[in-house]
């Protein structure tokens, strides 16, 4: 090692003073304080700390949004499929319309929890996309109740592209519903019976109440 390099590098930091002392201790005994700005400092040690880059991999049909965290994901997903089969207790809806669906969840550990799910404005994605009050059961503002199933095995983003197919066929029950959810002040079964074998246009014509949200609000701040 040269005689001249660096053994150690000390910062001294003062909270009641903007600037950092430093102090660079050479091999050959010889020190060297200076006195830095705590934001040029900051600046500094950003331009020359690189980041390995995050790969998301082969990414599932209808994601809508990512974020990356170090220790996973989180993701948001719309319904590839305007119809699906959907169960309200023990009774059975194959076919049934939807409307359009946005399922954000974190992922981490090949486990995913914080399910949240909305309704959104049919046509092209934008931040100022317009959300609704959820016309079914299970949603409480935008948190999705899952019951007790777990949800493990997703250690890679492309294992999700089942995941709205998945939760779609939990069975609804009557957790926070409310008949005035929709414009149609029906009864959770009531309405399951009145919507099987409509169009999924009908939501936005006839069902449909606005919340006053827009995509960014489920998304958040990044969109």
């Amino acid at each position: 090692m040269m005689a001249g390099s660096i053994r150690k590098a000390v910062l001294l930091l003062d909270p009641l003073k903007s600037a950092v002392k430093t102090e660079l201790i050479r091999e050959d005994g010889t020190r060297e304080v200076r006195h830095i700005p705590g934001d040029a400092l900051l600046s500094g040690l950003e331009a020359h700390t690189q980041m390995a880059p995050v790969r998301s991999g082969l990414l599932p049909p209808g994601v809508v949004s990512l974020t990356a965290y170090p220790d996973g994901w989180d993701v948001t997903l719309q319904n590839v499929t305007d119809r699906c089969t959907v169960w309200y207790h023990k009774t059975v809806y194959p076919d049934f319309p939807l409307p359009r669906l946005l399922l954000r969840c974190r992922m981490k550990g090949g486990m995913l929890n914080g399910f949240q799910m909305a309704v959104c404005d049919a046509g092209s994605l934008s931040p100022e996309t317009k959300l609704y009050r959820f016309p079914f059961p299970n949603v409480n503002g935008f948190s999705l109740c899952v019951g007790t199933n777990q949800f493990t095995g997703y250690d890679t983003l492309w294992k999700l592209r089942g995941l709205m197919h998945r939760v779609l066929s939990l069975p609804f029950g009557d957790d926070y519903y409310k008949p005035d959810c929709t414009r149609l002040g029906l009864s959770a079964r009531e309405l399951f019976e009145h919507l099987k074998d409509k169009d999924p246009a009908y939501y936005y014509s006839d069902v449909l109440i606005p919340n006053g949200k827009t995509l960014t609000d489920f998304i958040g701040g990044g969109v």
